[in-house]
């Protein structure tokens, strides 16, 4: 037999396949990403980096003239008035969500679902419709809490015609403001105590400590960061909320800071602008310095914390005060979401607001009114819906995208200053980053004043913080053997993030779409300042309601948008519960 030598065989043939591979080989992924992080981290800092500018030389006046019209304009009252409200509020929030925490995690309360579910009861009734419900409830004058005592002493015999409950008060605003900020601390501190080790509190109780001793001596100290975090959240959240100081505290004559910046903005011609940032600016140092001391008082300390998976410490038995803490449980639920939505739906069929509730002159005439003849309140609904719809989609997508592009690149220094810059929206309070996009966008070379685009980038930068969390911890759940398989096996890193992560993502990333179309569809502070007549929305069509008086044609607006609310927060836990068993 011959044989051909081989010098003499023709070369390999080149398989087709070989250049289209090498192409689908080169990452365009990773610069993609790179582009929309740094895009969207523009986003973010291009307006703060103009409002500090204008800080400093805002409509040419030099700082030291916009400090001596901060004087002249009596600040400092109105500043005491927001040390004094916000400062109680977030005590009050810390004590009582912390007890909840511990109630929730560590003892027999049981009312699983109930307890599960507390955290997102403020979010079902918008800050701004809570705060009208309270007053529709405890108004002096007309609130059904008072006329319902007040009748209730007359059978008793006690005859009196002082309101029992006075809402326009510093206790009122007090009261209300703890409702809307204590969540902030209870899911703080809940989900440390998930990641407790539990056999530092065992060891404690096998050491002869009782319940109280191992909560004082253990527990507590334990839970100390987080319950700075959760402080520090609630004064952020009580910083930025407009609708509770403006709905309680201006008819109480309790102006707080977020309403002078507002009325500086939008009440006056023309607007402050100047001194509207300058009192920004102490809101944000105020805020600065509450992280810089949490970072100070936490240096250097070792606060034990995970331990391993699946341990479980004893559940603390609350015998004779099972029955009071469960009490305390549903009271919350009814102050938070049960009794203001209860009052908004009355007053939305009644043909005016009164006290006394008479069935046959209940009727629908207020939705007609809002919704059919009224092409105003038409449009800002399906505004607020539309944006609420894109703002979430737009956020959670740029989120998705930011959070695997840093748990890709842990390691470098872009990484590290994306996620850096996608957290400062929540560092910094909504009213800043309000005006910020104000002074920014509004003029030369954007116009964007009185658009819905301007609405829909100020939401989106004020709620990625939410977004990306929301991204990271569904990223984190996904174990990192199918996109290691799927790159060995030749995908792109751009075909394994939309084949194979993006899918593992969907449960985390809907949660997360949810909360921010709660979020954006119900928001009121950014809205007061961006929003007009030619782009109105849900928050800025209630506020005029307000200012007009149409109290039955405003619960009927903010009973559709708190309906709307809880209707797509239910809908999404269920479909991810059955998500959940299904995969089981």
């Amino acid at each position: 037999m011959s044989h051909t030598p081989a010098s003499s065989l023709p070369p390999p043939a080149i398989p087709k396949r070989c250049f289209p591979k090498r192409l689908r080989d080169i990452n365009l992924f990773s610069p993609i990403a790179l582009l929309i992080s740094l895009a969207t981290c523009t986003l973010i800092v291009y307006p703060m980096i103009v409002v500090i500018l204008n800080v400093f030389i805002a409509d040419g006046s030099s700082t030291l003239t916009l400090l001596h019209q901060i004087v002249d304009d009596r600040i400092v009252g109105v500043l005491f008035n927001t040390v004094a409200v916000i400062g109680a509020s977030v005590i009050v929030a810390t004590v009582i969500g912390s007890l909840f925490a511990w109630l929730v995690e560590r003892t027999d309360i049981g009312m699983k679902g109930l307890t599960r579910f507390l955290p997102m009861l403020p979010v079902l009734v918008p800050p701004i419709a809570g705060a009208i419900g309270w007053v529709l409830l405890a108004s002096p004058r007309s609130g059904f809490l008072n006329r319902w005592a007040l009748s209730l002493g007359s059978m008793l015999g006690i005859e009196s015609t002082q309101a029992v409950i006075n809402i326009y008060s510093w206790g009122g605003l007090v009261f209300v403001f703890s409702i809307y900020l204590l969540p902030n601390v209870f899911l703080s501190v809940s989900s440390h105590l998930k990641n407790l080790d539990p056999a530092i509190e065992e060891a404690a109780r096998m050491s002869g400590a009782g319940a109280w001793q191992t909560l004082t001596k253990v527990t507590i100290p334990s839970v100390k960061p987080a319950v700075m975090a959760g402080m520090i959240l609630a004064l952020i959240m009580g910083l930025s909320l407009f609708s509770l100081p403006a709905v309680i505290g201006m008819p109480a004559d309790v102006e707080l800071l977020a309403v002078r910046i507002v009325k500086l903005m939008t009440a006056s011609y023309p607007p402050q602008t100047g001194t509207a940032l300058m009192l920004a600016l102490i809101v944000a140092v105020v805020i600065g310095s509450a992280w810089w001391a949490q970072s100070r008082i936490l240096a250097g300390r070792n606060f034990s914390t995970i331990g391993g998976r699946g341990l479980r410490t004893a559940e603390i038995k609350l015998g004779i005060y099972r029955t009071p803490a469960q009490i305390l449980l549903l009271l919350y639920l009814a102050v938070s979401s049960v009794l203001p939505f209860f009052a908004l739906v009355v007053v939305s069929f009644q043909p005016f607001w009164t006290p006394v509730i008479r069935f046959q002159n209940l009727g629908l005439s207020n939705y007609k009114n809002v919704f059919i003849d009224t092409a105003y309140s038409q449009s800002a609904l399906i505004n607020s819906v539309f944006l609420g719809m894109l703002g979430a989609t737009v956020g959670m997508a740029l989120a998705a995208v930011i959070a695997f592009f840093i748990d890709r690149n842990r390691k470098s220094l872009a990484a590290a200053a994306i996620d850096s810059t996608t957290k400062l929206p929540a560092a910094v309070s909504h009213l800043v980053i309000a005006i910020a996009f104000v002074v920014s966008f509004s003029g030369a070379p954007f116009y964007l004043h009185g658009t819905i685009l301007i609405l829909l980038l100020a939401y989106v930068v004020l709620y990625i913080p939410q977004a990306t969390l929301s991204a990271s911890t569904a990223l984190s759940q996904v174990g990192p053997q199918l996109s290691e398989a799927a790159l060995m096996a030749g995908a792109s890193q751009g075909r394994v993030f939309l084949r194979v992560t993006l899918p593992l993502m969907l449960p985390g990333l809907v949660a997360g779409w949810t909360l921010l179309f709660v979020l954006i569809s119900g928001d009121i502070t950014a809205s007061a300042m961006l929003a007009g007549s030619r782009n109105p929305v849900v928050g800025f069509v209630i506020l005029e309601l307000w200012s007009n008086g149409s109290f039955p044609q405003l619960a009927a607006l903010g009973t559709v948008i708190t309906l709307l609310s809880s209707a797509v927060v239910l809908t999404t836990m269920h479909l991810s519960n059955r998500g959940m068993r299904n995969a089981r």
